[in-house]
Parts: structure tokens; C-alpha cells; sequence
């Protein structure tokens, strides 16, 4: 996911308006409009089609049921790409002619569309946000409506060539239990291993994003190469415990650490061959380890941060907001806006000291959206996001990311290392990380890296067009063969196999 904490994947939504996002089976209790429909005969499934700008569309599905009332429908909304489930409905009309409805807050949208003459299709416009998308509705039969929007093709099947178990360890260092996944090859071993490392966030095992799990695709494709690959739940998820609001990044290095000297106990596993494999945040930690551990034998950064996280939040708020049609004046005034708050974090954890800046920023923020230049933006509208975004400032976890300088550990890190961009990467812009990057690894004087940007591929890593976040959940491709291999022949020849 994001290389930042909670905030940033928060204003990265708010900016690209990701399709109902926020919503959720709880998201607000609603009951249905009156309907004219004089066909009030049972449930009815409709496969919607939400298009996105670049070619990418979001698929969701439509259940209508017979209400209360004589000829009126209640409807749910589901979205399995973002695992929505169940979304109760507000004022539904479903007639022969038409089928309209709302999305309640905290992601408030509108469907509105006309039904064709068999009643069979309807098309229209999703408005969300200032923003009109087009939107197409298809009715389809129950079992149909099982497979909407879950076409991931990259999901690992069985049979599987290797073998499977449960791992759970401890961080001595303050009693954490951690659990996750330990794939081992075919094969005597011992074996060469990696450690996977989610992005910021809670991410589980697997690092699911949108019904994607981009770890468990690594972890199948390397196992059936000969590397064995542990994969873990981040704490507070799944299996591991010991989340706590104080976490910084040094917490985040001791697991790491806690899952080698796990790998080390393990008797298929080759103590003297294990990496790591790093995500977005995971690649701002994956160095840190390497500098701490001699037992880091090669590390690879997936979309790793080569400046502070203050110059990321920065820099993706930018691109995301350009990405999303906002004019350069909207653009500057919210980069404005946040640089105020950075100056603020960087003095004080201070919510009162941080809560006028913030109001300022999330001010920008909306009048950065499309069509809202010169618009008034009043403090009524602000003031429902104001506690949490002050108190998400404060959290340690996102100061430290704020803080942290990844060149310093670059410099030190001596084991060889791969860094891999995306060039459509939104979020860790490749130009300006990848050169921290390489030049930090070249002036601590690194024998061995590769430093590499691959062609039209996203923060996932997943063949896009555009980049945005609106696309991950809207492409079937989990990650690119093209990634997967780099990361493999790169492993092989470490690895010695």
C-alpha cells in the first residue's frame, strides 16, 4: 500500500476520490425510498460497471429486494475489490424506466440511470465528490452475482509443489507474538529465505488490497524457484498481536529482526542466506534491519523511499492532485498547507499547536477538488474531519515516518541490494526516490546494487495506464510477471541456485 501511516492513505483518498472507499455494511442506517416499479416480484442482482478515466472500471453488485411498502424496493450495494459488503442503500427508486440511488456518508455518491426498453440494462452517471463518472448496470442471475468484481488471476491454486506451516515467534523485546506463513520448497534443503515486509498500515499476511494479495503471489512464485518465504501479519492482525498507538519504526525493525532469528531455527532454512523483501514502507525498514543484522544476506526494496517521509507526503499529494485535474494554483495552495504542518511536527507533537494547520490543510484539500477553485470552503465542513486528522499527526508511527532519513541507513547498508519503481508509482515517485536511492548506496560505497524503474507499472506493481490509486482495485492483474521476475533472477543468482 502506501508508504505512509493511516493520514496519508486517507488524503490520498480524499484527493483521488477512490470509489466508495469509506463505505462499509455499517457505513449508515437507511431505509428505501417509495418506488413506482410495477414489477415488485422478488430479488433482483445487477452487475454495476463503474468507469474509470485511463480504461479501468470498478466493478460492484446491486441487490434489490421487495419492500415494505406495496411496489417499493430496498437495495444493498456490494464491492468486492474493497471488501464492502452489504452497503444499505437510501433513496432507491427502481422502476421500469429507471434505477436511482444514494450512497450514505461517510462516502456519499449518487447513481442515476435510465433503463433500456427490455429492461435488462440501465446506464447512467455516478457523481461523487464534484466528480461524474459513467456507470452501467446489467441484471444478472444469483450465481452470476458470486463472481462480480473477484477475478484475480494471479491467485495461487493448488496443488502447490511446496510445503506450508504456520509460524509464530516473539519479539523478546517486548513480548509481541507474531504469526504468519512459512512456504518451503521442494527439495533437501536447506533453503535460501526471504522475509516479506508489508507496507504502512495493518496489513495482514498477505498484504491484501483490494481483494489482491500481492505477498502470497510472491511467496508461491518464489517457493516454486527454490526460495523459501516467510510472511508475516503485521501486529494487531491475524495471529499477531501487540498494536499499540506508541509503535514507531524501531518496533517495526525488532520484529524483523524476530522473524530472522525464527528463520534461523528452522531446519530447512539456510542461516546464511536470508533477504529481504521490502514494500513501500517495508523498504524504509528493510535497510535499517540490514545495517543492524549481519545476517541479512541481500535485501530488495519494492517501491522503498530514498528521502524523508515529510518529502514523500509532499510529493505524492502532488502528483495524486494532478493526477486528479486539479489546477496548479489548487495544487500549490494545498502543498502550502501541508508544509506548515510538517514545520509544526517537526517543533512539537503538540495537537494544539498542530490543530489551526491541520484546519488549514484539510481547507485546501477540499478546495482542491475539481471545479472548486475560488469556492468558499466553511469551517462546518471541515470541523467532521478536524479531530481525527490532529490526532493521526500525532501519532508516533507517522512522526517517525515524517522524520526518518532513509540515506543514512542506505549508506551503511553492505549487502547487495535491488531497488525497484514503478514508473507510474504515484506514491513513491520513482525519479525522486530511486536516484536518493542509488546515490546514497553509491556514496557509502556499496558493492553490489541495481537500481531499476519498470515501465508502465504502478505502486503495486501491476501494468497500469495511470497510476492512480483508482486503478489498483479495478485491475485484474494482482502483480507484473515482469516485477516477479526481477525479483526472482535477481534472488537466483544471490542465492546461488
Amino acid at each position: 500500500m502506501s508508504c505512509t501511516a493511516m493520514l496519508s492513505k486517507r488524503i490520498v483518498w480524499m484527493l483521488t476520490l477512490i470509489l466508495l472507499a469509506a463505505g462499509g455494511p455499517h457505513a449508515a442506517q437507511a431505509c428505501a425510498a417509495q418506488s413506482s416499479a410495477s414489477n415488485t416480484v422478488g430479488p433482483q442482482w445487477w452487475k454495476c460497471t463503474i468507469e474509470i478515466p485511463g480504461g479501468s472500471a470498478i466493478e460492484c453488485m446491486a441487490l434489490f429486494k421487495p419492500g415494505n411498502a406495496p411496489s417499493s424496493y430496498e437495495a444493498t450495494l456490494d464491492i468486492p475489490s474493497q471488501q464492502v459488503v452489504a452497503m444499505r442503500l437510501v433513496d432507491v427508486e427502481f422502476t421500469d424506466t429507471k434505477i436511482t440511488f444514494r450512497q450514505p456518508p461517510p462516502a456519499p455518491a449518487v447513481h442515476v440511470l435510465t433503463r433500456s426498453s427490455d429492461g435488462r440494462t440501465a446506464t447512467g452517471e455516478f457523481r461523487q465528490g464534484g466528480r461524474i463518472f459513467k456507470e452501467r448496470l446489467e441484471r444478472i442471475t444469483e450465481e452470476e452475482a458470486k463472481l462480480v468484481g473477484g477475478d484475480r488471476p494471479q491467485a495461487p491454486m493448488p496443488p502447490f509443489p511446496y510445503a506450508q506451516r504456520d509460524a509464530v515467534y516473539t519479539n523478546v523485546d517486548d513480548g509481541a507474538q507474531l504469526a504468519g506463513t512459512l512456504t518451503i520448497p521442494e527439495g533437501k534443503g536447506p533453503h535460501p529465505a526471504v522475509i516479506l515486509l508489508t507496507g504502512s498500515g495493518v496489513q495482514d499476511r498477505d498484504e491484501t488490497i483490494f481483494d489482491h494479495k500481492p505477498f502470497w503471489v510472491i511467496a508461491d512464485h518464489l517457493s516454486r524457484r527454490g526460495i523459501a518465504v516467510l510472511r508475516v501479519d503485521d501486529r494487531g492482525i491475524g495471529g499477531s498481536g501487540g498494536l499499540s498507538n506508541d509503535l514507531t519504526g524501531a518496533d517495526l525493525v525488532k520484529d524483523v529482526l524476530a522473524g530472522i532469528a525464527y528463520l534461523k531455527n528452522q531446519p530447512e532454512v539456510d542461516a546464511n542466506r536470508i533477504g529481504l523483501i521490502g514494500h513501500s514502507e517495508g523498504g524504509t525498514v528493510a535497510p535499517i534491519v540490514a545495517v543492524e543484522s549481519p545476517d541479512v544476506a541481500c535485501i530488495i526494496l519494492l517501491a522503498g523511499t530514498g528521502v524523508p517521509g515529510g518529502d514523500i507526503l509532499l510529493s505524492q499529494n502532488e502528483a495524486a492532485l494532478l493526477a486528479n485535474g486539479s489546477t496548479p494554483s489548487q495544487v500549490a495552495a494545498v502543498l502550502h498547507a501541508y508544509r506548515a504542518v510538517l514545520a509544526v511536527i517537526d517543533k512539537t507533537d503538540s495537537s494544539h499547536a498542530l490543530k489551526p494547520v491541520v484546519r488549514d490543510l484539510i481547507k485546501a484539500q477540499f478546495a482542491a477538488q475539481p471545479g472548486a477553485e475560488g469556492k468558499p470552503v466553511s469551517d462546518e465542513a471541515v470541523q467532521p474531519h478536524l479531530h481525527r486528522a490532529t490526532y493521526t499527526f500525532t501519532l508516533p508511527m507517522l512522526r517517525w515516518f515524517i522524520i526518518h532519513d532513509p540515506r543514512q541507513s542506505l549508506q551503511a547498508v553492505e549487502c547487495p541490494v535491488l531497488a525497484l519503481n514503478g514508473s507510474l508509482d504515484l506514491q513513491v515517485l520513482p525519479e525522486l526516490n530511486l536516484r536518493a536511492i542509488e546515490t546514497a548506496l553509491k556514496s557509502g560505497g556499496n558493492p553490489s546494487y541495481t537500481v531499476k524503474e519498470l515501465h508502465s507499472l504502478n505502486h503495486l506493481f501491476q501494468e497500469a495506464k495511470l497510476g492512480t490509486v483508482a486503478e489498483y482495485a479495478a485491475i485484474r492483474q494482482t502483480i507484473s510477471p515482469l516485477a516477479l521476475e526481477e525479483m526472482t533472477t535477481w534472488l537466483q543468482t544471490r542465492f546461488g541456485l
